[in-house]
């Protein structure tokens, strides 16, 4: 659960009634925080310690991981100013997703009120003000890494996916909901943390090119990094959800029986390999930024990334790579395997929506 600095967050505000321009004269410093480049193949022992966290990520070495210094990148600063600007004066990045000079300049001050604080200037997640005494961490964005999202398998996320968080929240966490906000604002937002989500990759993945001797093009890798953002926008959408009926109903309950069956089933990635006893028992794994995610409690009715069955089915169908989770698709899994999993998990915390023999099983002890 998020700790008591969370809430400075709740006002939503990061430097209220200051000035919302960006200082004219700062850039953006050079990342100084150790890359995790591999990860322990073993689960994390527990949930992180808020103002732990580039400790715990440097510790990932003595249990067989391994995180690297940022090395230095011939021309990696130059070009990073040259390409991206700076936080008063960002750069065009791509007018097909909406990140012009314009857009980018207002989402910067945007970005500089409600989320600086936790998310920090270049979107590291290490805010100084609350960013650091928060666990779950807020979400560092320079990976390209994101977990919610309704694209694809092992694609970036749809606009639209970091508009609904910022509108939502994440439940369960120290991200607040921003629905007080404009549209335009949030989509503005939106535009800027894909921004710094790029710049970030770019020069995550240049620096992680130097470590390993390979070329490195930051150009190339821009403009490739763009085209994946393009490639999410043009994602068809999601598959219609199928009509189960109602709680109680002969198909609902079919659906969920169904559902509990692959979600119990003993085979390599089951969902009860990381959900134990439906997620009252959860393995902690470590995630893609080398800090401890924890599987969902299904028996609690808070999923972080939404609760409506299309968001659910989104997690199950594409998985969640950011933390481990695989994705539930062909030619394993059907469309209607991934929504008989969600029938069963969103009705899951709500014993009376489930059948009996089911009910039975996950509340064993009512």
């Amino acid at each position: 659960m998020p700790t008591l600095g969370a809430a400075l967050l709740f006002a939503g505000c990061g430097g209220c009634g200051s000035n919302p321009e960006h200082p004219p004269n700062l850039t953006f410093p050079a990342r100084a925080d150790r890359l995790a480049l591999k990860l322990p193949d073993k689960p994390a022992p527990g949930p992180n310690t808020a103002g732990k966290r580039d400790e715990e990520i440097a510790a990932l070495d003595a249990l067989g991981g391994l995180t690297v210094a940022p090395p230095a990148v011939e021309g990696l600063d130059a070009f990073l100013k040259s390409a991206f600007g700076t936080p008063a004066a960002p750069e065009e990045l791509a007018p097909a997703l909406k990140l012009t000079k314009a857009h980018l300049a207002e989402g910067s001050k945007l970005y500089k009120r409600h989320c600086l604080d936790c998310h920090n200037l270049t979107g590291d997640g290490r805010g100084l003000k609350s960013g650091q005494f928060i666990v779950p961490f807020p979400r560092d964005y320079r990976q390209g890494a994101f977990k919610f999202v309704t694209s694809g398998e092992g694609l970036k996320p749809r606009r639209a996916d970091l508009i609904r968080t910022l509108h939502d929240g994440l439940k369960g966490t120290a991200m607040p909901a921003f629905a007080l906000l404009q549209e335009g604002e949030r989509d503005l937002l939106a535009g800027y943390v894909v921004y710094l989500s790029v710049r970030g990759q770019v020069e995550f993945e240049s620096m992680r090119a130097q470590i390993e001797g390979r070329p490195n093009d930051p150009a190339a890798r821009k403009a490739a990094i763009v085209a994946e953002w393009e490639k999410a926008e043009a994602a068809p959408p999601l598959p219609a959800e199928p009509n189960d009926g109602e709680p109680g109903t002969p198909a609902f309950e079919a659906a969920v029986r169904r559902g509990h069956a692959l979600f119990t089933a003993k085979a390599d990635n089951s969902c009860v390999s990381c959900h134990g006893d439906y997620g009252r028992k959860p393995v902690y794994r470590y995630d893609v930024w080398g800090t401890v995610a924890k599987p969902a409690n299904f028996v609690e009715p808070q999923f972080r990334g939404g609760t409506r069955p299309e968001d659910v089915f989104a997690r199950i169908r594409f998985g969640i790579p950011a933390v481990g989770m695989p994705a539930h698709g062909p030619p394993k899994y059907t469309d209607r395997d991934a929504w008989d999993l969600v029938r069963f998990v969103t009705a899951a915390p709500y014993p009376a929506k489930l059948p009996p023999d089911v009910r039975a099983a996950v509340y064993p002890n009512p």
